[in-house]
């Protein structure tokens, strides 16, 4: 449900990495206020980081103070305190003793915002989309089967300003994201049926040619470890009958290494 923040986009900085400079207040704070989400925790990350290693965080801070918001300089004043802070409440939230899908998410918004106060939205963008979308997808599992395709595309379009938060910018993240919407009350007819017009809208041949044929191959391999449990388990429960009957005056060592010589040859006949 939570995902940890993370630095993966690269940000148009005005200091270049292991260059600290004095930075431009005005230019800096515009830049500053118009990032969130992992962008923004990326930028603190990396202020952070150069002004400790050019030993002038207090000066760079002062050319910043009259040029942010006071929130915004607050934040960005206390942004390695209050990080430590929250991976220690992050990792105590508890997120599982809460049946709740609502209450689940309203822990975890109260939870960041009692740490980063009034700016947790600028900095959990990222989250907050991928959480308030999962509640309104909540909505599938009390729709028709033959409703859902048009339910899908409606919710897309409503979260369409959020799809890059959400990774659904692609045709075929859309069709993944479709794929893990799916309730489990659906018949496999229906299921199929679904597949099918979502591959027909999402995806270009060659890439469901690709979906239907990592499907069977996930299928096959299914299918192999269902049948290797089943021949296992035959196994088993013959050689626990020899061991009851024909086999039981033979002292523990004995049976062990034979045990262990019927188990290896079956695997290596079954891996063959």
């Amino acid at each position: 449900l939570i995902e940890n923040h993370g630095t993966e986009r690269q940000q148009d900085t005005l200091r270049q990495p292991n260059q600290p400079v004095t930075i431009d207040g005005k230019a800096y704070a515009e830049q500053l206020v118009s990032l969130e989400g992992k962008s923004l925790f990326s930028e603190f990350d990396q202020f952070w980081a150069q002004c400790e290693q050019a030993n002038n965080c207090t000066v760079q801070l002062s050319q910043l103070e009259s040029e942010l918001p006071k929130e915004w300089f607050e934040l960005l004043s206390n942004y390695p305190a209050l990080y430590s802070e929250w991976k220690t409440m992050e990792s105590t939230i508890p997120l599982d003793s809460v049946d709740d899908l609502e209450a689940r998410v309203a822990l975890f918004k109260q939870s960041a915002q009692q740490i980063w106060g009034e700016l947790a939205h600028q900095l959990f963008s990222d989250q907050f989309a991928h959480l308030d979308f999962t509640l309104s997808a909540k909505t599938v599992n009390s729709i028709e089967a033959n409703e859902f395709t048009l339910h899908y595309q409606k919710l897309l379009s409503q979260w369409q300003s959020k799809a890059e938060a959400l990774n659904v910018e692609t045709k075929a993240q859309q069709y993944e994201l479709a794929m893990s919407l799916l309730p489990s009350s659906f018949s496999p007819t229906e299921l199929a049926s679904i597949k099918a017009e979502l591959q027909e809208i999402y995806l270009d041949e060659s890439q469901a040619s690709n979906i239907v044929a990592r499907e069977q191959q996930v299928a096959k391999q299914q299918q192999t470890v269902a049948t290797y449990h089943e021949q296992f388990a035959q196994l088993k429960s013959s050689l626990d009958i020899l061991r009851s009957t024909s086999h039981r005056d033979w002292s523990t060592q004995e049976w062990d290494t034979y045990y262990q010589q019927q188990v290896s040859g079956f695997r290596e006949t079954f891996f063959k």
